[in-house]
């Protein structure tokens, strides 16, 4: 594990070079021919104490190379089992924030292993000529991240509706954000029929969850961000197979994303209004579910054609963005889901797709994703798409054959958010996978960076 302090000075030393220029130091370890200084190097010179030098080359016009490089470096660390460590940082200070980031990502572990593999060793890593506060914040936010993850890697045994709810209320306990549950009973009462067909078939009830943080007393408007909360989903009577189900605890990715972002800016008191909106179910299968065919209400009174329970997360998504935008009052409105498999065929597994019926404001997150390195790509709303999500009995269709899919998904959505500027982000790709970057095997808790540094610079 890696703990941050400030001004030590210890023996052992970290010793940063930018690759793109040249120190007498530095050659003398070039001509050992152990160290290229390709900007993305990490060379360990240290006695069996473990005293001795450490040599990271950065490029300072790559952020998520130095990213990385933070997290290897924190993970050799402890590998090599360095007690205590010394890094000046003078002349990288517009860049060491992307080290602080992977040094602490790499304390990330998540495990249900009744013993922990290997032993659990603490590096101390002392920074000097870094500003405290800006450590104090990157913690603060990693901490944050690794909430969302902790609840994405939750299996759905232990987090459904209820739980899930309940330890939303126990994260925020005494801080300044106010939490309200709606049970069954106030959800029936809001005419959220769209969502509660998905809870159908589910023997736990499901819960509607609104954050609240609003430290900013003068400003009226807020943003409403809205997550996806299916924390098990079979499919329905549109049923996946064993392998697809055995991931679809992850399927609640752009709740927790909210969940993790609220704790980040209540943690970091940042003085902007801000609101959450989450609707919790699973979608299960039994003689009650919905099904393939159905023609079904919601709180707006549109009708929804159901051409696929599988697409039962825009159904959920429906109530909740008709809810942000006339029960709240919302400016804006950003929704994040794992909503679907089409925009991983689109995009893969390292971009997230956008929709919005916005320009201003995609681009001013398109920005802070380009600083945070979680990548977002708009695609278009075309006429013949908005077209084919028209129903044919009903008003709108869930689901469109032929293609396209992760378009049409988004073109449903903006028909409940009553014109609001929006943007929906579809994170099914990268919001949980194999280890890559500075992220280990699992949830990655995609949006929070890049929504926390366009809520803070908005």
């Amino acid at each position: 594990m890696i703990v941050l302090t400030l001004d030590q000075k210890y023996e052992t030393i970290i010793r940063l070079f930018d690759s793109k220029k040249d120190y007498k130091t530095l050659n003398k370890v070039k001509e050992l021919k152990v160290f290229n200084n390709n900007g993305k190097e990490i060379f360990f010179d240290l006695k069996l104490n473990r005293s001795g030098r450490i040599y990271l080359s950065l490029n300072k016009k790559d952020k998520e190379g130095i990213r990385t490089l933070g997290y290897q470096l924190g993970k050799r660390l402890n590998h090599e089992k360095v007690t205590k460590v010394s890094l000046d940082a003078r002349g990288f200070s517009d860049v060491i924030v992307y080290l602080i980031e992977g040094l602490l990502m790499s304390n990330y572990r998540f495990t249900y292993k009744k013993e922990e593999e290997g032993e659990q060793w603490e590096s101390e890593v002392s920074l000097s000529n870094v500003d405290h506060n800006l450590i104090l914040e990157q913690a603060n936010l990693v901490n944050a991240i690794f909430t969302t993850r902790d609840l994405v890697n939750t299996p759905a045994i232990d987090l459904y509706p209820d739980s899930y709810a309940k330890k939303i209320q126990e994260l925020f306990k005494d801080t300044s954000v106010d939490v309200e549950v709606l049970g069954l009973t106030e959800i029936k009462a809001l005419k959220m029929e769209a969502f509660l067909a998905v809870n159908k078939g589910a023997d736990n009830e499901p819960r509607f969850v609104v954050l609240k943080y609003l430290p900013n007393k003068e400003e009226k408007e807020h943003l409403t961000i809205v997550g996806k909360g299916v924390t098990y989903d079979t499919g329905g009577y549109a049923i996946k197979s064993a392998q697809g189900m055995s991931t679809m605890h992850t399927d609640m990715a752009g709740s927790a994303v909210v969940v993790g972002l609220f704790k980040a800016l209540n943690d970091n008191c940042v003085n902007k209004n801000v609101v959450g909106v989450m609707a919790l179910t699973e979608n299960m299968i039994s003689g009650k579910s919905y099904k393939n065919g159905d023609i079904i209400n919601s709180m707006k009174g549109l009708t929804i054609e159901v051409g696929n329970t599988d697409a039962e997360g825009r159904l959920t998504l429906a109530d909740a963005l008709y809810y942000a935008a006339t029960k709240l009052n919302s400016e804006k409105i950003i929704e994040l889901s794992t909503l679907t498999g089409a925009c991983i065929v689109a995009l893969g597994t390292d971009v997230a797709g956008s929709i919005s019926n916005n320009d201003e404001l995609y681009q001013a997150v398109f920005k802070e994703s380009l600083e945070t390195g979680e990548s977002i790509w708009r695609l278009p709303i075309v006429k013949p798409l908005e077209d084919a999500v028209k129903g044919t009995f009903g008003d709108l269709k869930n689901s469109i054959p032929g293609g396209a899919g992760a378009i049409t998904a988004g073109i449903f959505l903006t028909h409940f958010v009553e014109d609001k500027p929006f943007l929906h982000l579809d994170i099914a790709g990268v919001s949980y996978g194999k280890k890559r970057k500075y992220y280990s095997e699992g949830a990655s808790g995609f949006g929070v960076k890049t929504l926390y540094s366009y809520i803070k610079n908005k």
